[in-house]
């Protein structure tokens, strides 16, 4: 049993493929490969969050980014086909445990047992040359998708500038557009996070050094700002 985020898919592949290749090793043991997933709403995480002390307390951004870029099992997905046994545990209550709980989870092991992990084989040219050409698709398609993702973004913040002052719109739209250009050109729009968009853009509209100290200025601007990224991760997470 694996306890820990393995909030990106990428991860819990590197678990499976270790099994692979222990299998290769002792081909006569069996390995099964289960994913418990518990989701919980981005508020009831931050809400239990606050009421925790000393280390147990997690800086609510990085939260936040993870609520933004969690991957949840999904065996539709390419290359996810190892996902195939997976169950979702809503815990948005405290009580969220019960008796169809254990037994959901006993089914999901137990299927999973009835078709255990194939030991690692090697792969032909052909099947070598097909997983470079998907994994180049997948890039370009992720990029895309990245940059629509940032543009959006940005263009909700320079709502929000203008619904404080009206005044400003034009400077928060020639801001949206210089961040852009500058992604485009240093060619990191798949490391670019959105916390590190909406600090550029927060930044220079309020006139400091790129830094997350712009989140303690109280005024209406920063509230601003910070209010429209809320509602833009809540209505555009990452599945």
């Amino acid at each position: 049993v694996m306890d820990d985020n393995f909030h990106l898919r990428s991860m819990r592949r590197e678990v499976y493929r270790a099994c692979q290749d222990f299998l290769v090793t002792a081909p006569d043991a069996i390995i099964s490969f289960s994913i418990a997933y518990i989701s919980a709403p981005l508020n009831v995480c931050l809400r239990r969050n606050d009421s925790r002390e000393g280390k147990q307390h997690i800086p609510s951004h990085v939260i936040t980014r993870m609520d933004a870029t969690i991957e949840p099992p999904d065996e539709s997905k390419t290359y996810a086909s190892f996902e195939k046994f997976h169950l979702t545990i809503n815990n948005a209550t405290d009580n969220f445990i019960g008796v169809k709980t254990f037994h959901d989870i006993e089914k999901c092991i137990s299927e999973s047992l009835q078709s255990p992990i194939q030991a690692k084989k090697e792969c032909s040219v052909e099947e070598i040359a097909q997983m470079e050409q998907e994994r180049e698709r997948q890039r370009l398609e992720t990029f895309k998708c990245k940059s629509q993702r940032i543009d959006l973004l940005l263009r909700r913040l320079v709502g929000a500038v203008g619904r404080v002052d009206k005044k400003r719109s034009k400077e928060a739209n020639e801001t949206r557009k210089d961040i852009i250009e500058r992604v485009r050109i240093e060619n990191n729009v798949g490391s670019m996070s959105d916390e590190c968009i909406v600090k550029q853009f927060a930044s220079k509209m309020l006139g400091i050094e790129a830094s997350d100290d712009w989140q303690a200025m109280n005024t209406p601007l920063t509230s601003a700002i910070q209010s429209s990224f809320q509602e833009f991760l809540s209505h555009n997470r990452v599945d």
